[in-house]
């Protein structure tokens, strides 16, 4: 992935996944390492700010109703039918697929929805960590909505902790901690 690309990603993110004001003191952090090419990017919110972003993404999260992942859409009853049956489920991995050039996996670990992807041919590999809570919130929508509001709701009651490492020629880190810079 490009640098750009990385940051635009980063920044979505961060106005997709952070919290309410409940907690304020709270603050969520991406930081982007582009690399060879040395560009650098830090975003240091509190998440009571990222929480003023989210209507500008609202909008735009329920109007079609379905979700892009690779190379196929989902439609959000799709994914609340998938949900149900992986939250009832017991702690396991649900999905593997391995490949000469990748490997993906999918589990559900103590309390928390596990997605690892590792591009061997690219050098990419993803990690990321969403409370379950959070996953089940950003379903709870009417109808063919996600809701991100409930979502964000959630993560700010989950307090700290990792959400998504990407690692290969460039690097995103994304998190939740008490402190204003990342580290």
């Amino acid at each position: 992935m490009k640098f750009k690309s990385f940051l635009g990603v980063a920044l979505i993110m961060a106005v997709f996944v952070a919290g309410p004001a409940a907690a304020a003191d709270l603050w969520l952090h991406v930081k982007v390492d582009g690399g060879k090419n040395g560009e650098q990017a830090a975003i240091n919110l509190p998440l009571s700010m990222v929480d003023s972003f989210a209507p500008m993404i609202r909008g735009e999260a329920h109007a079609s109703g379905r979700v892009h992942i690779k190379d196929r859409d989902y439609s959000v009853a799709e994914l609340r039918r998938i949900w149900r049956q992986l939250e009832d489920g017991p702690d396991a991995t649900y999905v593997t697929v391995n490949e000469p050039d990748s490997k993906v996996r999918v589990a559900k670990q103590g309390g928390y929805l596990v997605m690892e992807a590792n591009d061997r041919g690219q050098g990419e590999n993803v990690q990321a960590r969403i409370p379950l809570p959070v996953v089940r919130a950003l379903l709870s929508g009417p109808g063919n909505e996600i809701d991100l509001g409930a979502a964000l709701e959630a993560l700010a009651r989950q307090g700290e902790g990792e959400l998504i490492t990407v690692t290969g020629d460039e690097t995103v880190r994304m998190w939740v901690d008490a402190a204003p810079e990342g580290r």
